[in-house]
C-alpha cells in the first residue's frame, strides 16, 4: 500500500510504507495485513497491552495501545472473520455440488446398489 492509498502511512526515504500506529493489523516489518493478537490485557481504562504476530514474516510486536486502536483492530478481525466464513461457505457449497453430481451420475449409470446402504 502506498501513501496515496493510506493517508495515515508515512514513507521512509526507501522501502515500503510504514503503517500508522492505529493500524495494528498491518505488520510494521513487512506491511503484511494479517497481523493478529495472541495476548492482551487491559492496562487502565483507556489502554491495552497487546502482543501481535504477523503470519507472513513471523514478526512479533508488543505495545501499549489506546482503546481506539484496539477497537479498530477488533473491527478488522471481525471483517476478516466474515470474509473467511463467506469463503468457507462458498467452498462448502461447491464441494457439495460436486458430490451431488457424482451421486447423480452413479444413480444414472446404475452404479449404486441396495447393498451399498
Amino acid at each position: 500500500m502506498n501513501p496515496e492509498q493510506n493517508p495515515h502511512a508515512t514513507r521512509p526515504s526507501s522501502g515500503p510504507a510504514i503503517p500508522a500506529v492505529d493500524e495494528l493489523h498491518v505488520c510494521v516489518l513487512c506491511t503484511g495485513r494479517l497481523v493478529y493478537p495472541y495476548d492482551w490485557a487491559a492496562e487502565g481504562p483507556h489502554h491495552w497491552r497487546v502482543s501481535l504476530r504477523c503470519p507472513d514474516c513471523e514478526g512479533i510486536r508488543e505495545g501499549l495501545f489506546t482503546q481506539q486502536a484496539v477497537d479498530l483492530l477488533a473491527d478488522e478481525l471481525d471483517r476478516g472473520s466474515g470474509e473467511l466464513i463467506k469463503a468457507l461457505d462458498e467452498l462448502t457449497r461447491e464441494n457439495m455440488a460436486a458430490e451431488f453430481d457424482v451421486v447423480i451420475r452413479a444413480i444414472r449409470d446404475d452404479l449404486i446398489l441396495p447393498s451399498d446402504f
